[in-house]
């Protein structure tokens, strides 16, 4: 249905606002199929969907009305993704593409609520009172990336809301620090989901999930594309991406 809309307004890149609730649905599909109400599962759930609403929200409102996204149009962008390529291959390779990349990445929250160990008064307190060391480390490392990128985001959004900004780069808070603290915060917060997912029974298994989102962050359709697409538009970026950090956040190397 999303795919029939899209291609009739010819703009794919809506898709891009499904992405968190893509990533997030399977946590919640697990718990009602498991039935199993755990402190690892509800706080599985309550995380993902945190980010999930939290990232659909501010995708949602800082493309609104504004267009199709670059990374869907320009040259620089795989050609399977353009307005331009059949229904088809963007049925394909843009829709049942991403829902399967999202039920992949969504791994650790599936997999941590398996054989777990159900609760049985479900309130606050008893939650936080049966978490595992490694659960307590995932939810700093969640809160980590969710600060980085959600504080990354505003930054930006900030940034360019100044018309004075029109065709500068963006060099300072995290910005500063990291070329990407949004795609950082992103695989932070799975990693942390991770280890939340570590306390159960098969959540070791799942680490395939936020690696698999890792290098596509960092690799594929996140910080290279993201990339080629500010230097095509921006010659400057080429000195911004020689004093930060490409991912990682660092202190900046300036001259």
């Amino acid at each position: 249905v999303l795919w029939a809309f899209c291609m009739s307004i010819k703009d794919a890149s809506i898709i891009d606002r499904f992405w968190g609730p893509l990533c997030a649905a399977p946590s919640l599909l697990t718990l009602w199929q498991t039935g199993i109400y755990s402190p690892e599962a509800l706080l599985l759930v309550g995380l993902s969907v945190i980010w999930a609403v939290r990232l659909s929200y501010h995708i949602s409102t800082k493309n609104w009305n504004s267009g199709e996204d670059e990374r869907y149009t320009d040259d620089t962008s795989p050609r399977v993704t353009r307005v331009g390529s059949s229904p088809l291959q963007t049925l394909v390779f843009v829709f049942f593409g991403q829902a399967t990349l999202a039920w992949i990445i969504s791994a650790p929250v599936q997999f941590g609520q398996f054989y777990s160990t159900p609760m049985e008064i479900i309130h606050l307190r008893s939650i936080f009172k049966e978490l595992s060391t490694l659960a307590w480390l995932g939810c700093v490392i969640w809160a980590i990336g969710f600060i980085v990128e959600m504080l990354g985001d505003w930054q930006l959004r900030l940034f360019k809301a100044n018309p004075e900004n029109n065709g500068k780069i963006l060099d300072h808070g995290l910005w500063a620090w990291t070329r990407h603290p949004n795609y950082f915060g992103d695989s932070a917060v799975w990693f942390g989901l991770y280890f939340i997912a570590l306390s159960t029974p098969l959540g070791i298994y799942s680490l395939f999930g936020p690696l698999i989102l890792y290098y596509f962050l960092t690799r594929l359709t996140g910080k290279d594309l993201t990339e080629r697409v500010m230097l095509a538009k921006y010659p400057a970026y080429s000195d911004y991406i020689e004093r930060t950090s490409a991912f990682f956040p660092f202190p900046p190397r300036w001259d």
